[in-house]
């Protein structure tokens, strides 16, 4: 390149000149030269140009970005402005997942296992200030590790669209009544432990942003310190709209309770039949004419008579950020006991018609027994981790039986005669009711039911996450 445009300055050096340059003088005794295409010199064709780099090679690799995210994490969980919003975290896990999400996002060779962000972040109601502490700290991080302007405005710039997904809507911030804060922040001059004192700050400004869970987990914290008698008169600021707290004392489960089974619940096997009646009945749960693929629940109630089913003691167990049984059936005047097994703290509640409760927060070998003195279907939820849900069916019929995926469902042991059937699924609306006749001997019927909203349980005030 260089070549040619040198060859064309030399050609028109003059051409700006006033006077035109004179041709050269031709030897006519000398043959005029042949020019063949050959012997024109053509440059070099350039060479393709290497494709750009990765910003994931940019930035180091992998070894470089574990090390970034190792102090930011550690900038963030000592940060005042945010630091609380990690005291349940598994810090190794949380490490991981951003370490395959930065990865991922820089064009490594990574992928991601962890859930999406809105999930992930879902009842959190994180705020703007949160969200820029993150920010902040990343940069400190990036700046740290002299990471070139180029390079972390990329990398900012790839993880400032997911903001949405993870800073709440303001029609979600429900504030908290100032007076009411008020009367926190007296009681909170008059205690010496340090820790309270910035827990009860802390939870008085995620009161007045409108964070109300996230103020009643921190002053559940400072409660835990203090013990409930001291913080009891200004407990109502945080817990007004929520239900009925279970305060009865916390038992102990040992470490080696074997884990449950994903579901619970069969009048057929609880309670076998002595002498078998002469018909049975078996069927499959659909949902709009398919299989239902989610676990659900069957019902009947013979037109006279039936058996009343004993109350059980039963457990839903917390265990892997799941409860388990997923769904479980049990008679009227049950108790249910939930332990916690994990490694970090749990919140269990319910807002159903039938038993609204909150359990608090404990720890790992704790639980507390909730009695089930009503029939319905009681949705189980954690105020700290949105995506945990469970199902317990509270039943008055004689004859259940929990259905699994498949949907196939039997019954052994049914006197002939007209039952009531009632059906429902977790990918289901409302239980579906039906009158069927059993005959003697083997009877079969298929229950369609229509398919359901399946969403996020609302927090425990009720507000959607």
């Amino acid at each position: 390149m260089k070549t040619a445009l040198a060859a064309c300055v030399a050609l028109f050096a003059c051409s700006s000149s006033p006077k035109r340059a004179e041709a050269p003088a031709i030897d006519s005794k000398k043959p005029p030269v042949a020019v063949t295409p050959a012997a024109v010199t053509h440059p070099p064709a350039p060479a393709p140009e290497a494709p750009p780099a990765s910003l994931y090679d940019r930035l180091g690799g992998l070894e470089a970005i574990t090390a970034v995210v190792d102090d930011f994490v550690g900038r963030t969980t000592t940060d005042p402005r945010i630091k609380e919003r990690f005291f349940n975290t598994d810090a190794v896990h949380l490490k991981k997942m951003l370490v395959e999400l930065v990865c991922m996002a820089t064009g490594g060779p990574c992928k991601y296992s962890g859930r999406d962000m809105g999930t992930a972040h879902a009842g959190m109601d994180l705020v703007d200030d949160e969200f820029n502490a993150l920010v902040d700290n990343l940069k400190g991080t990036l700046d740290k590790f002299k990471v070139p302007a180029r390079e972390q405005g990329e990398l900012l710039g790839a993880i400032g669209p997911l903001k949405p997904q993870i800073v709440v809507s303001a029609d979600k911030l429900k504030p908290i009544d100032a007076a009411a804060l008020d009367k926190v922040t007296k009681l909170a001059e008059t205690i010496k432990e340090p820790s309270v004192k910035e827990l009860l700050a802390m939870a008085v400004v995620a009161g007045q942003r409108g964070q109300r869970s996230y103020a009643e987990q921190l002053f559940s914290r400072a409660e835990m310190i203090t013990g409930p008698k001291l913080l009891a008169p200004v407990a109502m600021a945080f817990r007004e709209g929520a239900p009925q707290r279970v305060t009865t004392a916390l038992k102990t489960m040992p470490a080696t309770t074997e884990a449950q089974p994903n579901s619970v619940g069969n009048s057929d096997t609880e309670e076998p039949a002595k002498k078998p009646e002469r018909g049975s009945l078996t069927g499959s749960l659909k949902i709009d004419g398919k299989g239902p693929e989610a676990l659900g629940v069957v019902m009947m109630w013979p037109a006279k008579g039936g058996k009343k089913r004993t109350p059980k003691q039963r457990v839903i167990e917390q265990r892997g950020k799941a409860f388990e049984p997923h769904v479980m059936a049990v008679p009227v005047g049950s108790t249910v006991s939930f332990p916690n097994f994990d490694a970090i703290y749990h919140n269990v509640f319910s807002l159903s018609k039938s038993k609204a409760f909150d359990l608090g927060m404990y720890k790992n070998g704790q639980t507390r027994e909730v009695k089930f003195d009503k029939p319905g279907i009681v949705r189980l939820g954690c105020n700290l981790h949105a995506s945990m849900a469970a199902f317990l069916i509270v039943v008055d019929a004689p004859h259940y039986a929990v259905v699994g995926p498949d949907g196939k469902f039997a019954f052994k042991s049914l006197a002939p005669g007209k039952y009531k059937v009632q059906a429902w699924t977790e990918r289901s609306g409302d239980p579906v009711t039906t009158e069927i006749v059993i005959g003697a001997g083997t009877n079969e019927k298929d229950l369609d039911l229509a398919a359901g909203k399946t969403t996020l349980s609302p927090d425990k005030f009720g507000t959607p996450r």
